[in-house]
């Protein structure tokens, strides 16, 4: 989940294809990196509240962990200008237990 546009349509259809085929989800909550990190704690636990109240209906509801995280810190842009400037790999932001 894009933690800047929420749940989106691939996202609901998704938890569609888990009722079916699963019995455990985990969300990856993406892009944490582009929110300033003053305010990076209070806007992912809204962003996480609403995405539990959209499990309320499903069978994840209460057993469905959400991990924050980003894929690519500082945006494809920066890590390409980091690519091209450095030569080096562009270090991940890692996952916080």
């Amino acid at each position: 989940v894009d933690c800047q546009k929420g749940i989106q349509a691939q996202t609901a259809e998704c938890l569609v294809i888990g009722e079916i085929t699963t019995e455990r989800m985990v969300i990856a909550l993406n892009k944490i990196d582009l929110i300033p990190e003053s305010e990076r704690e209070s806007r992912c636990e809204a962003i996480e509240r609403k995405i539990r109240r959209q499990l309320h209906l499903s069978k994840f509801y209460e057993n469905c962990n959400i991990i924050r995280t980003a894929a690519c810190p500082g945006g494809e842009k920066n890590a390409a200008h980091q690519r091209s400037s450095t030569g080096t790999k562009v270090e991940s932001m890692g996952i916080k237990e």
